[in-house]
């Protein structure tokens, strides 16, 4: 980080028994926050300081303060920055502002500084800013482009890309990737070391392809040569210290503008390199990893970071599923009639439950929409195939079910023969049922969709 993320200015505060007040709650803090901590806090406290300036000039001291005098501060919509622009107070913004405000009164009054706050002055609703954002994966037809332009890019940032491509580090961990970050297991395999600065302390080793083991192994040879700054063997150093994140995010967004990278409104796409993260969590939930394996890949702090993810999950299952029903692909009977219908007046909230449910109701051979609540299926060896005395009409099979069918149907086939050479009617008449339920469900597929049939397992 270069000096200016260090330095504070404080000549905003026109009033200098306040300023002096502000500064020595600073110094207070020196032994308990990073250093890279301070220059944010002032930035979100900032506002709030030059409004309450504005419309109380001679306030030294904060014990005379009450809610009635700080509400006009603490709610105005914009602010004057230093170059005389207007500047909006965003409702996260704001909740930053608050959340200062509150620790900064707290601490004064549980020092018993005599310039603290008498009561309480901040509200919890005070603090409510934006919702929690869903992950904002990058979209496929932007990685396709990205990997045609790569080349494009700084050395630097294009090795970081490759690394963030597989990896979804935080941008933090990754510039802090040591000389030695690359490992290899037992099985030849290459590993990458890491530390989580979020949660100060070593990650798990991150599998890896060797197409980021060769990025590594590039970016080693571009700083062999280069003072090590720090002690720390950094991967990602520079002549003037580490390879700085702003430069990093520049040279993407010069990338996106030069190339151009569009996104799927035929815009620009501003790439950033947290996005990477929440595009691998995605496609490793969309590839069918357990919310437990994506949770600890990403050594997420709680569960509810990791399932934050499954909202672009189900709705990546969600418009799949949709698709395949009213593109007329699936074959079925009456419950997937009825679920189309649905969908093309406009109803989705079966379908809302079928994906929800999709997991639970996937088999190899097709989807099951029956119900939860319903009574129970008379489940049993392939009794998809055999219920209706031919193939349930809740099971729904797509092309992509039909590899598994036929290799199930060639098992069952040579069984039956064996069941019929060895005289086992009763087994061999089994086998022969759900054989025939399979052939019916394969030749279906075959069949135009207006000539699928419509009503199997029951009347319409």
């Amino acid at each position: 980080m270069n000096q200016s993320t260090f330095k504070l200015v404080f000549t905003f505060i026109v009033n200098p028994r306040l300023r002096d007040l502000i500064k020595r709650y600073f110094r207070a803090r020196v032994n308990f926050w990073q250093p890279a901590t301070f220059r944010p806090y002032l930035k979100h406290v900032k506002p709030f300081l030059i409004r309450l300036g504005e419309l109380y000039p001679d306030l030294d001291s904060f014990s005379y303060l009450t809610r009635e005098m700080i509400e006009p501060a603490l709610n105005h919509p914009y602010w004057i920055d230093q170059t005389g622009e207007q500047r909006s107070i965003t409702g996260y913004h704001r909740a930053k502002m608050a959340s200062f405000l509150d620790g900064m009164f707290t601490y004064m009054r549980l020092h018993d500084w005599l310039e603290a706050p008498l009561r309480p002055l901040i509200f919890p609703e005070d603090k409510l800013g934006r919702p929690f954002r869903r992950p904002r994966p990058i979209p496929e037809s932007v990685l396709t482009q990205l990997d045609a332009h790569l080349h494009l890019l700084h050395p630097y940032a294009h090795n970081l890309v490759e690394i963030l491509r597989v990896v979804g580090l935080r941008g933090e961990d990754a510039l802090h990737l040591r000389e030695d970050c690359l490992d290899w297991d037992a099985a030849g395999d290459p590993r990458l070391h890491w530390y989580n600065h979020k949660m100060k302390r070593d990650g798990r080793p991150l599998p890896i392809t060797k197409e980021v083991a060769r990025a590594v192994e590039r970016q080693r040879e571009l700083v062999k040569d280069i003072t090590d700054h720090f002690g720390g063997h950094y991967l990602f150093r520079t002549e003037y210290g580490l390879y700085q994140f702003e430069s990093f995010c520049n040279q993407l967004t010069a990338l996106a503008k030069k190339a151009p990278l569009l996104g799927p409104d035929g815009k620009v796409y501003r790439l950033t390199p947290h996005a990477f993260r929440h595009t691998v969590g995605t496609q490793m939930l969309n590839n069918g990893m357990s919310l437990i394996d994506v949770m600890t890949y990403l050594d997420h702090r709680s569960p509810m970071m990791t399932l934050n993810y499954t909202q672009i999950f189900d709705e990546t299952l969600k418009n799949k599923f949709k698709e395949m029903v009213q593109s007329g692909r699936a074959t079925g009977g009456i419950a997937l009639v009825a679920l189309k219908e649905q969908l093309d007046n406009g109803d989705e909230s079966e379908l809302d439950w079928v994906v929800s449910n999709l997991r639970r109701l996937s088999l190899p051979w097709g989807y099951c929409l029956h119900h939860a609540k319903a009574s129970k299926c008379p489940y049993g060896q392939n009794a998809c195939f055999t219920k209706d005395n031919g193939p349930c009409h809740k099971l729904v099979t797509a092309p992509e079910h039909a590899p598994v069918i036929v290799t199930t149907l060639e098992d069952l086939k040579k069984s039956r023969n064996i069941a019929q050479e060895k005289g086992w009617e009763m087994y061999a008449n089994d086998l022969g049922d759900q054989i025939d339920g399979m052939e019916k469900v394969l030749s279906e597929l075959e069949l135009p969709v207006e000539m699928r049939q419509k009503n199997r397992g029951g009347q319409r």
